[in-house]
């Protein structure tokens, strides 16, 4: 139901998180709340239909696009 997912060049997960969030309207949680362990990572739920999941997807791929990740 979740998938912990690391994204290089990015290893602050809470700003990653909040940016996101901001700007392409992904409600990606951090790692990090999750304790230690976690820093780096953003966990994503995927308990969703799959035209929602292609749709966060989508959305990913724009901001890294932009961004300049992967």
């Amino acid at each position: 139901m979740y998938a912990f997912i690391r994204i290089a060049g990015f290893e602050d997960d809470m700003a990653l998180a909040r940016a996101l969030l901001e700007t392409a309207g992904l409600g990606l949680a951090p790692g990090s709340a999750f304790g230690p362990e976690g820093k780096g990572w953003l966990r994503w739920c995927f308990a969703a239909g799959p035209d929602k999941i292609a749709d966060g997807l989508a959305r990913l791929d724009r901001f890294l696009t932009i961004r300049g990740g992967l």
